[in-house]
């Protein structure tokens, strides 16, 4: 008797999932509804829940034509702490439908633009690239030729002031620290800070510009690893072990000699990564780059 309730009670369970898909359907439509008014009540708000709410947003599919929407609209709010935040949701949704507005924004202030470079990254454009190879550069005078040099004459149209960038906004607000090392620099926004002015904006800009899948990226990670910042050549390395190839290695073994314990085993672990794949040139990875908040 107990093996055969047994055996019904395993066979209600498994029935439940189905019943609730029969039987609720009207139920969930009513409760997107009610997320919805609530959404739209903090994007109707201030500047602050406009904020919280795109943030929200951001883990919406960009297939949902109305969360693109919501954020399409706030890339067109006066504030631009608003429309930076729309652009990095935009491009933490993978928004492909929002790639022509994306490009616009380019021509925004410089927090926007460089939001709006982030985001067309993450969705796998490469018009921000310029952009992002501008904040890269900071205000280093080795700039190397051919691509990076044309890339900063250009970017520099749109970004004034690259290295005086204020990151703020979305949980993407400082723009520095990605990946595992989150973990070890719990404060890494202070300490970015300390160590260089645009430090946090160049280091976000390594770590995106691995994601552009022109092979000429490569050449600007090489360049970025002797930045004077330590999390900018962690990122560089980072990417490197992404994107490079065997000719990355000779530029990537002189920070195994870092005075910081975290590049040297980054640049290691990139040594590692691209001699696992016999030397050949690495891809883009799929998928948003991941960020930490800052304390």
């Amino acid at each position: 008797m107990a093996h055969w309730q047994a055996m019904r009670f395993r066979a209600f369970l498994l029935a439940l999932p189905i019943a609730a898909l029969a039987l609720h359907a009207d139920d969930r439509h009513n409760a997107a509804q009610q997320a919805w008014q609530i959404l739209n009540k903090s994007l109707s708000g201030d500047s602050v829940h406009k904020r919280e709410a795109l943030l929200a947003v951001a883990t919406v599919s960009g297939r949902n034509t109305l969360a693109v929407k919501a954020c399409l609209d706030s890339l067109k709010d006066k504030d631009p702490l608003v429309r930076q935040s729309a652009a990095l949701a935009l491009g933490e949704m993978k928004a492909t439908a929002a790639v022509p507005a994306l490009k616009q924004a380019l021509d925004d202030t410089g927090e926007v633009a460089f939001a709006a470079a982030k985001a067309l990254s993450e969705i796998g454009d490469p018009a921000g690239r310029n952009l992002l190879i501008t904040v890269l550069e900071g205000e280093r005078k080795d700039i190397k030729p051919g691509m990076m040099t044309s890339a900063v004459r250009e970017g520099k149209e749109k970004l004034r002031h690259p290295g005086e960038l204020v990151f703020t906004g979305a949980e993407d607000a400082t723009g520095a620290m990605f990946g595992p090392a989150a973990i070890v620099f719990p404060a890494v926004k202070d300490a970015l800070d300390l160590k260089g002015k645009g430090a946090p904006g160049r280091a976000a800009a390594a770590a995106y510009l691995a994601r552009d899948p022109d092979p000429d990226v490569v050449a600007a990670l090489e360049w970025a690893l002797n930045d004077d910042n330590q999390f900018v050549r962690l990122e560089a390395a980072r990417g490197l072990g992404q994107r490079g190839s065997a000719k990355s290695i000779p530029p990537l073994q002189p920070l195994l000699d870092d005075t910081h314990n975290l590049v040297r085993d980054i640049a290691a672990a990139s040594i590692i990564r691209i001699e696992d794949r016999g030397g050949a040139v690495g891809r883009p990875v799929i998928g948003p780059v991941s960020t930490m908040k800052a304390n």
